[in-house]
């Protein structure tokens, strides 16, 4: 059971999804907690960058990986990196797509006191970019990339709680269309 109380996301949280979230995705306590977008954490607990990411025509490419598992592109940071530039490197490795534009959205904090193989308190960093996609070559963890409309991505995700992502994705569709708007 999740004691709130003793999770500390570091920073102000976004008013509109209450956290934390339960992660249901591991067998032990841990959570999420989206922060208040525009708020950067400390460069030095940032693990992940993932995007929404957008084509020109205004869909969303989403990854399948081996296991089923559909997911906006992104992962891990490599050391010395930036969660901008793991955003452009992941994003190219897993969606074959190049980055022309990107804009911080927010990041989740992740609280896991168990965690086996990683840090107790980290964040995962989200991202609205614009994209180019590349001829479809599966490499690395992907196997297929789908193009969605924004209305469907939430049902294509495989995430298991979807406020904190439909939370995120009304933020990337806010940075789509003022993208869309400044170039007229």
């Amino acid at each position: 059971m999740l004691d709130p109380d003793a999770i500390d996301p570091g920073g102000p949280i976004d008013p509109a999804v209450p956290g934390p979230q339960p992660i249901d995705e591991v067998s032990r306590p841990a959570a999420f907690t989206l922060m208040a977008p525009g708020w950067y954490p400390p460069e030095h607990a940032i693990t992940q960058a993932y995007g929404f990411c957008f084509t020109d025509d205004g869909l969303v490419a989403l990854v399948l990986t081996h296991d089923g598992f559909r997911n906006l592109p992104g992962g891990q940071l490599e050391p010395g990196e930036t969660a901008r530039d793991a955003l452009v490197r992941e994003v190219a490795e897993e969606a074959w797509a190049r980055v022309t534009a990107c804009r911080y959205l927010a990041c989740q904090h992740v609280w896991d006191p168990q965690a086996p193989d990683g840090p107790i308190s980290h964040y995962q960093t989200r991202w609205w970019a614009r994209i180019e996609l590349d001829p479809w070559q599966p490499n690395h963890e992907t196997i297929a990339r789908q193009l969605v409309p924004p209305g469907d991505v939430l049902v294509a995700l495989s995430w298991r709680r979807k406020q904190i992502a439909g939370r995120l994705l009304d933020l990337a569709v806010a940075s789509e269309y003022a993208y869309r708007h400044s170039n007229d």
